[in-house]
């Protein structure tokens, strides 16, 4: 809150008061911090990250990520490592972006450029870094509740405050001529000291807000002044903003006094007690949150997108290995040595699949999941950041939905496998109805016998990839016969006599890989053991 004195300055008076600073206080500025932090994320409490997302969901005209495609694909610690925010805001809006679909290709395409542009332009991302780094207190994160959540209501006995404020400020101005209305005036104190006792606690948490929301105001102001080639959507809208609604910027400068410094402390108390300021403050606070939650909810978005998209270029210059995916609104998905970014020295994949599903075998932890995962995260951040981590991608319009990590719920009561189904089952649902999407399927049907399993996953599979794209796993190679007119089919393998074992390489065709009782051999599993599985296995393969 030291800083909040410079808000409302022009950027050259902010930038000397920031240089007397830094010369004073031996390589502790604030911009050295933000110079030291670009090329990290800024570990952070995650508190309400999501708030911004779950307050506007149900009203967002776009397409949002499901909570369980979210949780599938790791998502949180996706967002983790790409959060860099300087405030709460921020993370809020970078939550939110990488939760929805952005429809206008040409939109993500200007994102991307303007990325790049931060990443080259270091002047002008710490002009943006220093303002929002304002608002980094945790308990900005609250103005979104405040702006976004229920509106403010004014409690019923709110028109006593300003009636005896009045009459109080009145009878003290006539008490100085008339000296026995000082007996009125001694008795309307009274009535303010009850007034507050009953509702001062209402307000509390209004001057809080109140003061979050002047804060918030005072960093657009310092934001709606930068001067960029880049162009901004977000700085213009809050020059637009600022310039048409002029009384924001003095609405809430009240509540950003310091009441906790001793001499504007006691005279708060006074005025307080003797003519309602604070609870007439909060009300004139309440009132004007409700005529301008609009203009204040635009500002929020402005002011934490900015945050975001600074976030996102420094995500970029740490893991520089991205291209600008290409979005074809045909069935298609092309990506070329693409990679998971929350992996440090994933090896690198390629798939090409025109109109066609894929189906890929290979044994446990020989990366067929991190494969299908990695393509996933893929298309997802390339509809709604505008990156893939790829060489070049092209990827489809379409939602991703996953199964991918399933657990029984206690709570519930529902089994491993039927939580499956159900899932399953929407996926067959959503693509009759849609005739598009991405759907990620990990091990289809483990839950049940191998027969059934074989049966019915062929049979699912089948029907899903008639309207979409499907990308599954499996540990059943007899899938492999089954659907490979309509599947492309891709495999994993291992090799026992190497020391790493996995390649994590993914190969085109089918795999006749025999490998699972070599490794038992290999990590130590008795002789005995090893002689009856292989037994066993000739046995059946001879039968068959």
């Amino acid at each position: 809150m030291a800083d909040l004195p410079y808000l409302d300055m022009p950027l050259w008076v902010t930038q000397w008061i920031v240089s007397l600073k830094r010369a004073f206080s031996w390589g502790n500025s604030p911009l050295e911090r933000i110079r030291a932090d670009w090329a990290s994320p800024i570990p952070k409490t995650p508190w309400l990250a999501g708030r911004l997302f779950e307050l506007t969901r149900e009203t967002a005209n776009d397409l949002t990520m499901d909570d369980r495609t979210w949780s599938d694909l790791e998502f949180d610690r996706l967002f983790a490592l790409a959060d860099s925010t300087r405030s709460p805001l921020g993370s809020q809006c970078l939550y939110r972006r990488l939760r929805t679909y952005v429809g206008d290709e040409s939109a993500l395409k200007g994102e991307y450029e303007i990325y790049l542009k931060l990443v080259n332009e270091a002047p002008l991302r710490e002009e943006i870094q220093l303002a929002t780094s304002l608002l980094q207190n945790d308990s900005n994160a609250l103005i979104c509740d405040a702006l976004f959540g229920e509106e403010p209501r004014q409690p019923r006995w709110a028109p006593l405050i300003f009636l005896f404020s009045g009459l109080s400020i009145l009878s003290c101005i006539a008490a100085i001529f008339v000296h026995p209305v000082a007996w009125a005036f001694a008795a309307l104190v009274f009535c303010n000291v009850v007034l507050l006792f009953f509702g001062n606690y209402r307000f509390h948490e209004v001057y809080s807000t109140a003061a979050r929301i002047g804060n918030m105001v005072g960093v657009a102001v310092r934001l709606s002044r930068i001067q960029s080639s880049v162009p901004f959507s977000q700085i213009n809208a809050l020059k637009d903003l600022l310039s048409d609604n002029l009384q924001i910027r003095r609405a809430f400068r009240w509540f950003l006094l310091n009441r906790h410094e001793s001499l504007l402390g006691s005279l708060t108390f006074y005025l307080q007690l003797l003519f309602l300021v604070d609870l007439a403050a909060g009300a004139i606070a309440i009132a004007r949150m409700q005529r301008l939650r609009g203009p204040l909810q635009a500002i929020f978005e402005a002011v934490g997108s900015l945050d975001a998209t600074v976030s996102v270029a420094a995500w970029m210059s740490r893991v520089p290995a991205h291209c600008r995916p290409k979005i074809s609104s045909e069935q298609r998905i092309e990506i070329e040595d693409g990679y998971h970014p929350i992996l440090s020295g994933a090896v690198t994949n390629s798939i090409c699949l025109a109109g066609q599903s894929a189906l890929i075998v290979g044994s446990n932890m020989a990366g067929k999941t991190t494969f299908i995962k990695m393509i996933g995260t893929n298309i997802v951040l390339g509809r709604t950041l505008g990156i893939c981590f790829a060489s070049s991608a092209v990827i489809p319009r379409s939602p991703v939905m996953t199964s991918i990590r399933l657990e029984h719920s206690i709570e519930s009561g529902k089994s491993h496998f039927f939580s499956e189904i159900e899932r399953i089952l929407l996926f067959l649902r959503t693509a009759e109805e849609t005739g598009r999407g991405v759907f990620l399927i990990d091990e289809l049907f483990r839950g049940t016998n191998t027969p059934e399993r074989i049966a019915a996953a062929k049979a699912v599979l089948e029907q899903m990839a008639r309207h979409a794209q499907v990308l599954a796993t499996t540990h059943d190679v007899e899938l492999q016969a089954y659907l490979e007119r309509q599947f492309s089919i891709y495999h994993f393998t291992e090799n026992p006599d190497l020391a790493e074992v996995f390649d994590y390489k993914l190969h085109a065709g089918i795999s006749h890989a025999r490998n699972a009782i070599a490794l038992l051999e290999r990590i130590g599993f008795s002789n005995s053991i090893i002689g009856e599985a292989r037994r066993l296995l000739n046995e059946n393969e001879a039968g068959l």
